[in-house]
């Protein structure tokens, strides 16, 4: 195997140094966690459980405001409603399984991808924290040199030289350990299959695309061509679809001009073996059993399994005629109205009672401006505008306001939380109706398929919640406030 093709991996696990080897997770820690998860289980149906703590998660994600260019109220999320969501997401899941979607080659092809970039982290790291020493003596040197360095980074500092060698050298033992053997007889002849896809595609591919697509790689090459072996190994073989693969994960700028000769061929062959070889290390030592990786790659095959049922539905759904948009516009015009804005100023506080001491100082008599210098957590910021779109539940009380009043203490958006602000009022513009146009219709059309795909989806869904059994244990749930789980202080009077 040619050595420069191990820097593809080398630079792999560098990244992965820090998070991995430096402030990983210990395992004690990741079992108390989750059993400490299963204890408080909210809903189950099929094989999954949703617990406490996810919900929690993905309610923070659904109180904040949906983006669109589109004005209307947003809809109101509670722990039942975002419960309600991730239950028949979990039966499309189940759904997707039965179907068989795991077998469908999109599915299949990312998860696959996704597995060999988890065990190849997995095992390299841990090769690395074995055959890879690193002294205290060598992190305070690295210390002294640059005082800023934390001892984190500075171990990886004195690993990143290290680790080239050691990997290098561990490819080519694997490569005599699993017996690999190239078939070169067969180069010629995917040198050849890879000039008739460059240069003669069954289909057009655009007058911009010049390489070789995902889809001609699914659909232009025969059983015999995808089947033929290039490579093999104790417990597997490389074919020529694997080669295409390897091909498909260099972006068309960066792939190599000599695909088309044998040379060529064997190139991007030692490239495709590199992680291939690394996977076979990893299963035959056992990751494929461990818990964590089997949990989390199950998850990302959930997600594609979605992802694919999700988008087969929204395929279901028809494109309205000139005649139906024209009619969702006129029975929604304010949706396509110019957005309202208001133009504010605010005083972040860092909890409620702080907030409700900036509104008093400010009644009596307090210049926004220094209270504003003396108590916001963001001194700095300055007037800015601020719409439905970006404060979602929060917009219908600053709209209350008029030019020149002082709002609060009301909640905002506060980096990954929600944080009490006392807010002015500057300038206050209202929407403006807009008058039905091809752009306008544009946008029309685009709301109008998003909704009705919302709509089929939900109905979908609904199907699918009585045809898989399933559980909510709604006294769970009783205490859960969106706007508690995203780190806001609360106003034990309200």
């Amino acid at each position: 195997m040619n050595t420069k093709h191990a820097a593809f991996i080398i630079s792999f696990v560098i990244v992965a140094l820090g998070a991995v080897l430096v402030i990983g997770c210990r395992p004690e820690d990741a079992e108390r966690a989750e059993s400490a998860d299963a204890s408080e289980i909210v809903a189950t149906i099929g094989d999954y459980a949703i617990t406490k703590d996810e919900l929690r998660q993905r309610l923070a994600q659904s109180i904040r405001p949906q983006r669109d260019s589109y004005n209307r109220p947003p809809e109101r999320v509670t722990a039942e409603s975002v419960l309600h969501e991730m239950l028949v997401e979990k039966a499309m899941i189940l759904e997707g399984r039965a179907l068989g979607y795991t077998d469908d080659e999109s599915v299949s092809n990312s998860i696959g991808r996704y597995r060999q970039r988890r065990f190849i982290q997995a095992l390299v790291n841990d090769y690395v924290q074995e055959n890879v020493p690193v002294s205290q003596a060598e992190i305070d040197e690295k210390i002294a040199a640059d005082p800023n360095v934390t001892p984190e980074q500075a171990r990886v500092q004195v690993l990143q030289p290290k680790v080239g060698p050691v990997l290098r050298a561990y490819l080519a033992e694997l490569q005599k350990k699993f017996e690999l053997k190239k078939v070169e007889r067969n180069f010629a002849r995917a040198a050849q299959i890879h000039q008739r896809l460059l240069t003669q595609p069954a289909e057009p591919r655009g007058r911009t695309v010049f390489w070789i697509t995902n889809q001609q790689i699914q659909t232009e090459l025969g059983r015999d061509e995808r089947d033929l072996v290039l490579a093999t190994y104790t417990g597997g073989q490389f074919t020529l679809y694997d080669w295409f693969r390897a091909l498909n994960e260099i972006a068309p700028p960066g792939r190599p001009k000599d695909l088309s000769t044998p040379g060529g061929v064997e190139r991007l062959l030692d490239r495709g073996l590199e992680p291939a070889i690394l996977e076979a290390e990893a299963v035959l030592r056992g990751y494929d059993k461990k818990e964590e990786l089997v949990r989390d790659i199950r998850a990302r095959e959930d997600m594609a399994i979605l992802g694919k049922v999700r988008m087969e539905k929204y395929q279901e759904v028809p494109q309205p005629s000139d005649e139906q948009i024209r009619a969702y516009f006129d029975q929604n015009e304010q949706m396509f109205a110019t957005e309202a804005a208001l133009k504010i100023d605010q005083i972040w506080c860092k909890d409620f009672q702080t907030a409700e001491q900036v509104r008093k100082t400010l009644e009596g008599g307090g210049t926004f401006e220094t209270v504003k210098a003396a108590q916001s957590l963001r001194a700095e910021e300055v007037e800015r505008n601020t719409y439905a779109s970006s404060e979602g539940v929060f917009w219908e009380e600053l709209w209350k306001g008029e030019p020149g009043d002082i709002v609060g203490p009301v909640r905002g958006f506060y980096d990954d939380g929600i944080k009490w602000r006392v807010v002015k009022v500057i300038e206050k513009t209202p929407a403006e109706p807009r008058p039905y146009s091809d752009s306008v219709k544009s946008q029309v059309q685009s709301a109008m398929m998003a909704q009705q795909s919302r709509d089929h989806i939900t109905r979908y869904g609904v199907s699918l919640l009585d045809k898989y059994p399933h559980e909510v244990y709604a006294e769970k749930i009783q205490d859960i406030d969106p706007l508690e789980v995203t780190g806001t202080e609360v106003d034990p009077a309200r």
